[in-house]
């Protein structure tokens, strides 16, 4: 199996609608809701990479200045959230979101690979 940003984005959806009926099921309304705003969060992080890694393939060379203001972006987000007083096992597993489908993603793909039967 190939990864691609596509396969990533729908692993995306499907961990994260995981993630949000476990909140919603065991920790309530408050989890929920933490966890719909942590996952904006890591998606608009997502994007924001992507976007920046297009650029530095063009130009060739990495901005020390960009990379700072993405987590400038995430960290006032981050601390937005935790300012809104929401569950802070729902903001921490919508914003686990991103790297969990990217390892799922991976370990798919070497699995397939190698043909490895677990």
């Amino acid at each position: 199996m190939k990864i691609t940003t596509k396969k990533l984005e729908i692993f995306f959806v499907i961990v994260y609608f995981v993630i949000a009926v476990f909140c919603l099921s065991f920790f309530g309304t408050k989890c929920f809701i933490g966890s719909v705003l942590g996952v904006l969060i890591g998606i608009v992080d997502w994007y924001i990479i992507k976007f920046m890694s297009i650029r530095w393939l063009k130009k060739g060379s990495y901005s020390f200045f960009e990379n700072s203001f993405r987590y400038v972006i995430v960290g006032v987000g981050i601390w937005v959230l935790f300012e809104m007083k929401l569950d802070i096992v729902g903001i921490v597993a919508g914003l686990s979101v991103v790297p969990l489908s990217i390892m799922i993603a991976s370990v798919i793909a070497l699995i397939n690979k190698k043909n490895i039967s677990i």
